[in-house]
């Protein structure tokens, strides 16, 4: 579904990506961990057109994607969670969830879509009327990962989902993934800590230093 070859990054003179490579199946659920500043958020933007590409191929679903605007990846089912959140403070739970939902193919499955999320997090469908900025980091949370699945992906990128989070919200926002992915969305996920997702991926990819590897997730000890 998703492969990237070879993709360098660069921020100014600095490169960040160094010939990044990795690959996501239908249906997989698959993580890139690695301590702060080594370029896991990198690699998750380049991918979702956030980040300029200098070099290397990125293609989803057959198509090459390098040079394509985020827009454009969003209605192709490509659609990225960010680990600010960045929702709109001054907005309801309510309208930030239908921003989701701007382009015209979720447009139409706005309501069910909505539905949806409600049943996965009652707090939100509690709070709905309630401005943004009042909200707690984990309802915060929810409602920027129920935002993109407003926008009907095939494949979900989320970075960090964690950040921030005390365990017991973590460990359930990371269920709820792990559920997502169970009922067939493809998924990609950033985390510093691979301890906190074992037993739910398929594949896990480690970066250090922009130098993206691939580690056997029956040997995932190795890179903890």
């Amino acid at each position: 579904m998703l492969e990237v070859e070879g993709i360098n990054a660069f921020y100014g003179d600095f490169h960040v990506l160094h010939d990044a490579s990795l690959r996501v199946g239908k249906g997989e659920l698959v993580a890139v961990v690695g301590a702060n500043g080594h370029g896991k958020s990198t690699l998750l933007k380049a991918i979702c057109g956030l980040t300029p590409v200098k070099s290397g191929q990125i293609r989803f679903d057959g198509s090459d994607i390098a040079r394509c605007k985020t827009p454009h990846l969003v209605g192709q089912g490509l659609v990225y969670v960010a680990e600010d959140r960045r929702l709109f403070p001054d907005m309801t739970v309510l309208e930030n969830l239908q921003l989701g939902a701007y382009l015209s193919g979720a447009r139409a499955q706005e309501a069910q879509n909505l539905d949806r999320i409600f049943t996965l997090y009652p707090r939100l469908a509690e709070r709905r009327k309630q401005l943004c900025r009042s909200l707690s980091g984990g309802e915060a949370q929810m409602v920027a990962l129920g935002r993109g699945l407003m926008s009907n992906p095939s494949l979900l990128a989320i970075d960090e989902p964690s950040l921030g989070l005390a365990p017991n919200l973590t460990e359930m926002m990371l269920k709820t993934v792990s559920q997502l992915n169970k009922d067939g969305l493809t998924v990609l996920i950033v985390e510093q800590s691979l301890a906190l997702l074992q037993g739910m991926i398929d594949r896990v990819y480690s970066i250090e230093e922009g130098i993206v590897r691939e580690t056997n997730a029956d040997n995932m000890q190795e890179v903890l």
